[in-house]
């Protein structure tokens, strides 16, 4: 790549008058005769500084100002149109009348409910007092009910027909004063073959292995005429017993 004289360089500046490359010029020349100069004698530092000063000066040429940019082209204004004339006025508007559609009356004529006596009436109503009582003819029967030809006893509760709880021996020594004058009442399952198949507490005593006890001897001993239906077919019921403990 070939690169330009400094002197070349520093002329080309974009926005330098004639004349003022022309004194650029000059300065460049007699910056380098200078120099050549400066380095024939030998001078001393102080020289080449001096040297530098200049150059430093020359370089510093004040330039021409840029000319101005060019102003934008004026906007064109349109040219007012004169208003038009007032046009005619419209007509007033009417409000439509707006009438209701005729009420449908019924003209069917109203049935009269039937009279509960005879006559020619068209209306029920009070009448005069009649004979009779007023509740209907009368009847042959009991009052009671229908009446059937079978032998059903209905429905029945349980009965019990054996068994006892009464031996002091069946309940324990040591807690005899904690039972004594008390009680435990029991709730028994009683089946259809009249044999207990549960006992439940219902209302203990303060002694719990007496009532324990209860359960256990009510299940082995007491035996029931079971409980019946209405059509006297017997049933699984409950039976209620109260254990009281006396002093002997």
């Amino acid at each position: 790549m070939t690169t330009a004289p400094a002197s070349t360089r520093f002329t080309d500046r974009p926005g330098l008058s004639r004349r003022a490359r022309a004194w650029l010029m000059l300065a460049v020349a007699l910056l380098h005769v200078a120099l050549g100069f400066a380095i024939f004698t030998g001078l001393a530092g102080s020289a080449i500084t001096a040297i530098q000063q200049a150059a430093t000066a020359a370089y510093s040429v004040p330039l021409d100002p840029p000319p101005p940019p060019p102003s934008p082209p004026a906007s064109p204004v349109p040219t007012p149109q004169p208003a038009g004339a007032e046009g005619a006025a419209a007509k007033a508007a009417k409000p439509k009348p707006v009438v209701a559609a005729p009420a449908k009356i019924p003209t069917k004529a109203m049935i009269a409910a039937p009279a509960a006596s005879t006559g020619d009436a068209t209306k029920s109503g009070a009448t005069s007092l009649g004979s009779g009582t007023g509740g209907g003819t009368s009847g042959s029967g009991t009052g009671s009910g229908g009446s059937g030809d079978g032998a059903g006893a209905g429905a029945s509760r349980a009965i019990k027909i054996a068994g006892e709880i009464t031996a002091t021996r069946d309940y324990p020594a040591r807690t005899r004063n904690l039972r004594l004058g008390k009680s435990v009442i029991v709730v028994l399952t009683v089946g259809t073959d009249g044999r207990v198949h549960g006992c439940r507490i219902h209302q203990p005593s303060p002694d719990a292995e007496a009532d324990a006890i209860t359960c256990r001897l009510a299940t082995e001993r007491f035996r029931f005429r079971p409980a019946t239906d209405r059509a006297g077919n017997p049933v699984s019921s409950e039976f209620g017993w109260q254990q009281r403990w006396f002093a002997p």
